[in-house]
């Protein structure tokens, strides 16, 4: 496979073109980002202890790396009271929830958890995959996701009733997808704050194209989750306008080296080895997506996360190349236990997936 002689996108990414050096046009036109400064960040905190309050900030976390790392840095660097908050996610990787455990109990900070009503997520998510099925399309790949998508508002709704003027998530500038953006005919030069509207008519117009989607039981959930997917949609810039939201990574560089030696040191985080990365493991509809993105794409959100590091100078592009090769493995096993815990008729399903 034809890949971009610069970052390692490949030939099937959407939109993509090349030059006569074999440069793809999403390097081209990529900006490298810039970070608004740890001095900024402390300035925002500080502000916050100022405030007397029992908890100065809270914190998401999933039981992921860049997370876990968040609270580590939150409560031992900056000295911040931390109220740690967890959507339950009915499809967690066990281990994510062991991280959980260990980070909360070792830091010594209060966790509070959510969750969807019983069977809602299973329901939405064999609803979504059944609808992908009968017309798969890589743009409506993260349908399977739309469940979770309203967690924003329960955050919100969590930190007003603690009086939590701060939520800080690790948000991670490099993970953001461009060929997402392409398959939505959203400009991939937006940024996460901005491209909200027109996000919302690529998602309407692919529903268009298979109506399947619309399903009157999960029709509230789709209208919740578009308008509270992350904290830069305009649910919680509305409902939450008086509380400051803060993605580490948007003012420290995140460093890769650093996150994991900490985490795995100082909170005993781990990862499911037998899965060849530390990233995106924590919810087990990723295996889900990374197959659909490989059978419809011929590639991974991975492959578009290393050539960001590339171009950020953060990783070398043969070292990208032997992650791909490792990490793009698709985990059918993983996939098979999803589908069994969902409550889906697994054994149809998988084979209809490996057929694509």
């Amino acid at each position: 496979m034809k890949r971009c002689t610069k970052c390692v996108l490949p030939e099937t990414a959407p939109n993509i073109t090349f030059d006569d050096e074999g440069v793809c046009n999403y390097c081209h036109s990529y900006q490298n980002f810039d970070y608004k400064g740890e001095d900024k960040l402390i300035g925002l905190l500080e502000a916050q202890k100022k405030r007397n309050n029992k908890y100065d900030c809270m914190v998401n976390i999933s039981g992921g790396r860049d997370s876990s790392f968040t609270l580590l840095k939150l409560v031992k660097d900056y000295g911040m009271n931390v109220l740690v908050v967890n959507y339950k996610n009915s499809f967690t990787d066990p281990q994510a929830r062991a991280n959980i455990k260990n980070a909360t109990e070792i830091l010594g900070v209060d966790l509070v958890t959510f969750e969807t009503k019983e069977g809602v997520a299973e329901d939405t998510f064999r609803h979504s995959l059944n609808a992908w099925l009968k017309k798969p399309s890589p743009a409506m790949v993260p349908m399977m996701c739309v469940a979770c998508k309203n967690m924003w508002w329960d955050t919100i709704k969590i930190a007003k009733k603690h009086n939590i003027k701060c939520i800080i998530s690790g948000g991670n500038p490099l993970e953001e997808s461009s060929f997402k953006k392409e398959l939505l005919n959203v400009s991939r030069d937006s940024g996460v704050d901005s491209h909200f509207t027109s996000t919302i008519k690529g998602i309407f117009s692919e529903i268009s194209k298979n109506t399947d989607y619309i399903y009157y039981k999960q029709l509230h959930i789709m209208i919740w989750g578009f308008l509270f997917g992350n904290q830069y949609s305009i649910g919680p810039k509305i409902y939450g306008h008086d509380i400051e939201k803060i993605d580490l990574f948007h003012y420290i560089p995140w460093n890769e080296d650093e996150i994991l030696s900490r985490i795995k040191n100082e909170l005993n985080w781990d990862y499911p080895h037998h899965l060849e990365s530390t990233w995106r493991f924590d919810c087990m509809i990723g295996h889900l997506k990374d197959a659909l993105y490989m059978k419809t794409l011929g590639m991974t959100e991975k492959d578009e996360f290393y050539s960001r590091m590339i171009r950020e100078g953060f990783l070398g592009r043969e070292e990208a190349l032997k992650r791909l090769e490792k990490e793009n493995r698709l985990h059918w096993d993983q996939v098979d236990i999803l589908l069994k815990r969902a409550g889906v008729d697994n054994s149809s399903v998988l084979v209809d997936l490996k057929n694509l």
